[in-house]
């Protein structure tokens, strides 16, 4: 395995029993002359503890990861834990403690031959250091106990999965993490591709177990789980092969995952392999239907609706597993059987793609609000460089500056659109130069707001990252790399699906005794975004105080809607459209200038790993409100009701006519009555912890 050549072992041999079956994998892989390397290492095993059943389908065989320290115990290398962390059902499942979750699976923490192991939490000790600048995780901690680790094996499990097609080792991965709401922090705030990529770079993966004995297939994947018997162990020296092998071995195109498409733009496939075994689908195997899938990747888009409709759809034992909330018990013994026969039943099937849907659009529809009318609500986004710098040339840096130099004579002969607006376009890009004056000190100004950040201050700056590459005898940044991320320019084009503008670029800095300059080039955008987005800033002394110039050229993809209706075809409403943007755009820009010498905060959004509270808390405290507001009223229409019945001494009731045809609302406002007064119960005994 220290070869250049990667190796996947797939085997299957029904004369083999599961321990016998992991033996075989271990060895055609070629583990043990790897580990025979190694001195007394520190070994530790993450495996897939996503069940929430005994004997689940969903989690790594508690009996295979035994035997495998077992196997380790046999050779001499008896330094052997086991590891895993809470995932996001803790936050509305009781039992999903590490500890707890481990024992009710079935771990017993002594193998059968008697060998004592730990189980390590990797919520705990954390290296808040371990992820540089640059990196998707920057900020965030990792256990020391799986970054010091000598050899770090990941134990899959083999299984469909709704919104990524398949889950296999690199899903196990995320629970290396520490954050308990993994889904929230590393799979909505977060692309998990970058997450997981950043995790591999920081602490690499020595081995990777898939558990397929018993696989999970079908519609329902981790939500509602189908078994199958399939009979294989696969083992590979590389776990980013490992996921790629193991979904064509269910049939698949790995790409179909959107976490291993984007982790293989920065850890591509080893460049040699050996694959060892059979690549033929498993018989009887069934993947998730491609519009669920679409379907649940859509829904994937409302992050608030998508966490609160999880327990309800889940299939659990609520024996071991009990939902922590009433609200949600009462809705998931309903909701999950029904859907749990998506994957015989087509109106279930159908009804469940509609809704995810549904919730997909009220998601869109959501953020665009938080777009146009509420940037506050939005969280900011944390992402890897995009590129890596040192394989950049110097020549690059000086190249970049003569090029944007040519750029200024351009803009500043381009027409004037507005009050300091020239813009033109050249090469279906557009070139402007945009210059504002401030009355402000020169001095003041650059002490306030930093050259070499100024991409960062401009306005609906929504994430990125910058990386100092090299710096002057001051300390000053000359060279760096950036990522930066805004929102959708226009903001209006996040009505026509537009992307946020991601762009990735090289800069140069420059300082004089009276002027500053942010020169940038276009590297890359992670997004199809931008094809160009380069341009010059300066600071300068001016007579009065400071004048603020940028020169650009940028050329953005307009979503298909605009690509269609073609604007250059009206070519007046063309130019009103792009001189009001960048005529908006900049002002907003220089009053996040003016504000930063005020020592006002300028930034929108919410930090990225922000708290949540737990969406069905939310649905409670509005429930509850809501049933406060209508039970009185129900109440009182009922008295009234029943305040118009006359009932004789015999107890006969006897109606005015005109009451007779408001007796059949009366009983509807008594049962509806009667209906919100236990919701409200079931409210408040949610909100109070209450069973």
């Amino acid at each position: 395995m220290d070869s250049d050549e990667a190796r996947v072992a797939l085997v299957a041999d029904a004369s083999l029993d599961p321990s016998g079956l992991l033996a075989a994998a271990l060895e055609r892989v070629g583990f043990w002359p790897m580990l025979a390397a190694r001195r007394s290492p520190r070994i530790v095993v993450l495996p897939q503890l996503g069940g929430f059943s005994v004997g689940s389908p969903l989690a790594t065989a508690p009996s295979l990861v035994e035997t495998l320290i077992d196997l380790l115990h046999d050779r001499g290398f008896t330094d052997v834990a086991v590891a895993g962390s809470m995932d996001s059902s803790a936050q509305w499942a009781a039992n999903r403690e590490l500890y707890a979750l481990a024992d009710l699976l079935g771990y017993r923490f002594v193998t059968p031959r008697g060998r004592a192991y730990d189980l390590v939490d990797l919520a705990d000790d954390m290296d808040e250091a371990a992820f540089p600048l640059g990196s998707a995780l920057h900020g965030s901690g990792l256990s020391r106990a799986w970054r010091d680790a000598d050899i770090r094996i990941v134990f899959g499990k083999n299984r469909t999965d709704e919104e990524s097609g398949y889950a296999l080792c690199l899903d196990t991965l995320l629970d290396a993490l520490p954050l308990p709401d993994k889904t929230l922090h590393y799979r909505r705030r977060r692309n998990p591709g970058d997450v997981i990529a950043a995790l591999l770079d920081a602490a690499p993966v020595h081995l990777a177990l898939i558990d397929a004995v018993t696989s999970t297939h079908g519609a329902g994947g981790a939500r509602a789980p189908v078994p199958l018997e399939t009979g294989v162990v696969i083992a590979a020296s590389d776990i980013v092969l490992a996921d790629y092998i193991g979904a064509l071995k269910m049939g698949l195109d790995p790409a179909v995952s959107p976490f291993l498409a984007r982790v293989l733009k920065t850890r591509p496939l080893p460049p040699r392999y050996h694959v060892s075994g059979e690549l033929l689908p498993y018989p009887g195997w069934r993947n998730v239907p491609v519009a669920l899938h679409r379907a649940t990747q859509a829904r994937t888009t409302a992050p608030t609706l998508d966490r609160l409709v999880q327990p309800w759809l889940q299939c659990l034992d609520p024996e071991l597993f009990p939902l922590a909330h009433p609200l949600d018990a009462q809705i998931n013994a309903t909701l999950s059987p029904f859907f749990a026969d998506s994957e015989t039943s087509d109106s279930s099937r159908w009804m469940l793609i509609a809704a995810n849907a549904l919730l997909g659009l009220i998601g869109h529809i959501g953020n665009a609000w938080r777009i146009l009318f509420d940037k506050d609500a939005l969280h900011r986004m944390a992402v890897p460089l995009g590129f890596d710098p040192a394989t950049v040339a110097e020549q690059r840096f000086d190249d970049l500056v003569e090029e944007l130099h040519a750029l200024e004579p351009i803009a500043a002969t381009a027409p004037e659109m507005a009050d300091g607006l020239r813009w033109r376009t050249v090469d279906e890009a557009v070139v402007f130069r945009y210059a504002h004056d401030f009355p402000i000190d020169y001095d003041l100004f650059v002490s306030r707001v930093d050259i070499a950040r100024t991409i960062q201050f401009m306005n609906d700056y929504i994430g990125g990252v910058v990386m100092p590459l090299a710096r002057d005898a001051a300390g000053q940044p000359v060279r760096q790399a950036e990522r930066n991320i805004y929102l959708p320019q226009p903001n209006y084009l996040v009505l026509y699906q537009g992307k946020p503008i991601d762009v990735s670029k090289l800069e140069v800095v420059t300082y004089e005794a009276n002027r500053r300059r942010l020169f940038w080039k276009t590297m890359a955008s992670e997004n199809g975004s931008a094809s160009a987005d380069d341009g010059i800033a300066t600071f300068e002394r001016g007579p009065d105080g400071t004048r603020v110039t940028i020169v650009g050229r940028q050329a953005f993809t307009l979503p298909l809607f605009w690509q269609v209706f073609d604007l250059n075809m009206l070519p007046e409403l063309k130019s009103a459209l792009l001189t009001h943007a960048y005529r908006t755009f900049f002002d907003r820009t220089m009053a996040n200038f003016e504000a930063l010498v005020e020592g006002r905060d300028i930034a929108i959004g919410r930090p990225v790993d922000e708290p949540a509270t737990p969406p069905v808390e939310q649905l409670a405290s509005l429930l509850a409100t809501l049933g406060e507001t209508i039970a009185p009223l129900l109440q009182r229409t009922a008295r009234q009701a029943a305040a118009e019945q006359d009932v004789d001494a015999d107890g006969f009731v006897h109606l005015r006519p005109d009451a007779v045809t408001e007796a059949a609302p009366a009983r509807w406002q008594e049962e509806i009555t009667r209906f919100v007064s236990g919701l409200q119960q079931a409210v408040q005994r949610d909100m109070s912890g209450s069973r």
